[in-house]
């Protein structure tokens, strides 16, 4: 046990598989090994792989986020071997960044809908949700647009934390979304738009601990929830044609 922990701890590794035989039948902690005498033989010491550790290989990223919080390691299983290892510090990766990106981006585009849908022809009238610095920056923006090739509605101005004010100061925006009352909106919306600014920084350690993870986990959640609730809504305002 001892040789492995210098391993692990001049690698900076958390977990790592045990094998036998050529195959992976367990994995240690690093926090495990501290706690025993060198001599130990690793097997006392080996977490089994039952219990959910182990994913198939095209497990959706959510599902896989929801594990990793608890069991902070999982195998990936490819036919019938293990083919790889994922931790929680691989949701620092770009893969999984673009995966939150997407999300939050498709959250973005579907509440950009359902204001255009709320104010109509009448978008002006969303201004009355924002602070009188973000009113004045839209108005300077749309008026210089104007004077050059032209511009969109005033919604394709909104950024992703005008479009959550807006919903938090109109009740019936969101209303058509479930049961939010503007405290629960805000607490369960402000991380996301914390998330939107840290996932377009390649470089910014969003998984540093289990509780970054939980706290991640939770937000991508809460971010899926109400893409298909919002999604729900604009199927009732815009049926597809028959």
């Amino acid at each position: 046990a001892g040789g492995v922990l210098k391993t692990m701890q001049a690698n900076k590794w958390d977990n790592v598989p045990v094998t036998s035989k050529g195959l992976v039948v367990g994995y240690v902690r690093r926090t495990q090994l501290m706690r025993v005498e060198e001599d130990q033989p690793i097997r006392s010491v080996t977490r089994s792989l039952a219990g959910g550790a182990i994913i198939s290989g095209d497990t959706p990223i959510a599902d896989v986020m929801g594990w990793i919080a608890k069991q902070r390691i999982v195998f990936v299983l490819e036919g019938r071997e293990i083919s790889g290892i994922v931790t929680i510090w691989d949701f620092n990766k770009q893969p999984a960044r673009a995966y939150y990106y997407l999300v939050l981006a498709g959250l973005e585009i579907a509440l950009a809908d359902l204001v255009r849908w709320r104010y109509g022809s009448n978008q002006s009238n969303l201004l009355a949700h924002l602070g009188s610095r973000d009113t004045e920056d839209l108005n300077e923006r749309m008026t210089r647009d104007r004077a050059g090739s032209g511009h969109g509605d005033l919604v394709s101005y909104l950024n992703f934390k005008h479009l959550l004010r807006v919903f938090e100061k109109d009740r019936a925006l969101r209303a058509e979304l479930g049961k939010y009352d503007s405290a629960k909106w805000t607490s369960m919306t402000r991380p996301l738009g914390e998330l939107r600014n840290e996932v377009m920084h390649p470089v910014t350690t969003l998984v540093g601990s289990v509780d970054d993870m939980v706290k991640l986990t939770r937000d991508i959640q809460n971010a899926i929830e109400l893409v298909e609730r919002a999604i729900i809504a604009l199927r009732k305002k815009y049926p597809a044609p028959k």
